[in-house]
């Protein structure tokens, strides 16, 4: 029996270059769980407890510890993915790195795209 992997997929949705993403309700209260996890984790000793803190923090979302990033940038304000991947490049992360995080993002239901009458 064959497997048809595009069952099992869910369709993309294709957004515009000039299209911007905020934060949902959900995205907003793992920001905030984000922050009180820093500020607990400064107080701890070494990198090891930091990535600690940062897994506990991100394995109930159904998350990847560097999604951090992605949610606390956007957070920001509505950005799209190219001055998200410009605010983030020097930590390494390339544009389809952004637009990969934000259709997961996105799926999570951490992020939303802001409405073209809003912007």
């Amino acid at each position: 029996m064959l497997n048809d992997s595009n069952e099992s997929k869910p369709e993309k949705v294709r957004y515009g270059r000039s299209q911007k993403f905020r934060l949902s309700e959900k995205g907003n209260e793992a920001v905030q769980a984000y922050e009180v996890m820093i500020a607990a984790a400064r107080s701890g000793h070494g990198r090891a407890e930091f990535d600690a803190a940062r897994k506990a923090w991100s394995a109930p979302r159904g998350l990847a510890p560097e999604d951090a990033q992605y949610l606390v940038e956007f957070g920001k304000a509505g950005r799209t993915l190219k001055e998200t991947a410009d605010a983030l490049r020097d930590c390494g992360t390339s544009q389809k790195d952004v637009k990969d995080a934000t259709e997961r993002l996105i799926g999570f239901g951490m992020l939303e795209a802001v409405p073209t009458d809003l912007r």
